[in-house]
């Protein structure tokens, strides 16, 4: 036998014992928890944990007391969520009289116009409306993002009695415009925007992990069987990392409130300027990957419009 086969048998031996040590590793470590005290998991928890895991990776499942590990993170991301849509203003009437008469929505859209063709082109709200029928439904709810863009500008303003040019400004402008999960009352809108929350997270979360496993694969030369166990590629490996990410919610996403004063062209205006102006309050989701909207809850008077 020639000195090239005796290496590969040997390295082809060690790797078969490598693998037999770590399911003993596993198998021993399994046995270790069934004798531990742990808390069963409620119906809630199975139900919350396996959603997760269906929507972020259903390979987890392979990992022995994959629930028991998630139960902390994944109540504690779902607790965090309930939270921020705690914070989500109660909600806003979308009558005729709203864009006249309501500050935010004023400035959300150029004109009621606006506001008419969001709702009669929205993917979301046209599947909707084809599932029920107008005559029975004559208030329709929906969540409502927004992108604000603020940057500087220069224009027309006022130093005492003098008009001036080129003055310093902040524009401030919204668009991309959506809806997402229409209702037909506020109970079920509470739980759909609790449920866009938590699927977003998720599917943030995901894409996150997804990208590590992509770098990992471009990134690594080692090709081994000892490197293949530390990689993303061992369910083990890839929990332990997913529950890395689970630790801070607040960094997957998070909820600001900010005070605006804006006047009819989307100008920034001082607190002690008097000229005609929408003052409100926006609430901003910050998400995992930088990207931020502007959320409200809205109620559509349909039958009014027919």
């Amino acid at each position: 036998m020639s000195d090239n086969n005796r290496t590969h048998e040997a390295s082809s031996l060690r790797a078969f014992f490598d693998h037999q040590m770590q399911f003993v590793h596993e198998l021993m470590t399994g046995l270790g928890h069934e004798g531990d005290e742990v808390e069963p998991l409620t119906g809630e928890d199975t139900r919350i944990i396996e959603s997760f895991v269906d929507a972020a990776n259903s390979r987890i499942r392979a990992v022995h007391d994959y629930a028991h590990q998630l139960r902390e993170h994944v109540r504690g991301l779902y607790s965090h969520i309930l939270q921020i849509a705690e914070e989500i203003p109660a909600v806003l009437d979308l009558n005729q009289e709203a864009f006249t008469l309501n500050p935010l929505v004023n400035a959300l859209f150029v004109n009621s116009d606006d506001l008419e063709k969001l709702l009669k082109t929205s993917p979301d709200m046209r599947d909707f409306l084809q599932e029920h029928s107008p005559n029975q439904m004559p208030v329709i709810y929906a969540l409502l993002t927004a992108c604000r863009d603020e940057k500087s500008v220069l224009g027309i303003g006022m130093m005492g009695d003098m008009l001036v040019r080129d003055v310093p400004q902040k524009s401030v402008n919204f668009s991309s415009h959506t809806l997402h999960v229409p209702c037909t009352n506020k109970s079920e809108m509470a739980q759909a925007c609790k449920k866009f929350l938590f699927d977003r997270a998720v599917l943030l979360i995901k894409q996150d992990m997804s990208a590590r496993v992509v770098a990992e694969v471009t990134q690594t030369t080692d090709k081994s069987y000892e490197a293949r166990l530390k990689s993303l590629n061992n369910p083990n490996v890839y929990l332990s990392t997913l529950i890395e990410n689970l630790a801070s919610p607040a960094r997957i996403l998070s909820i600001a409130t900010s005070h605006y004063k804006l006047n009819k062209l989307g100008i920034k205006l001082a607190d002690d300027d008097n000229q005609l102006a929408n003052e409100f309050d926006i609430h901003e989701i910050t998400w995992g990957d930088n990207s931020r909207n502007v959320v409200l809850q809205i109620a559509y008077p349909l039958q009014s419009r027919h």
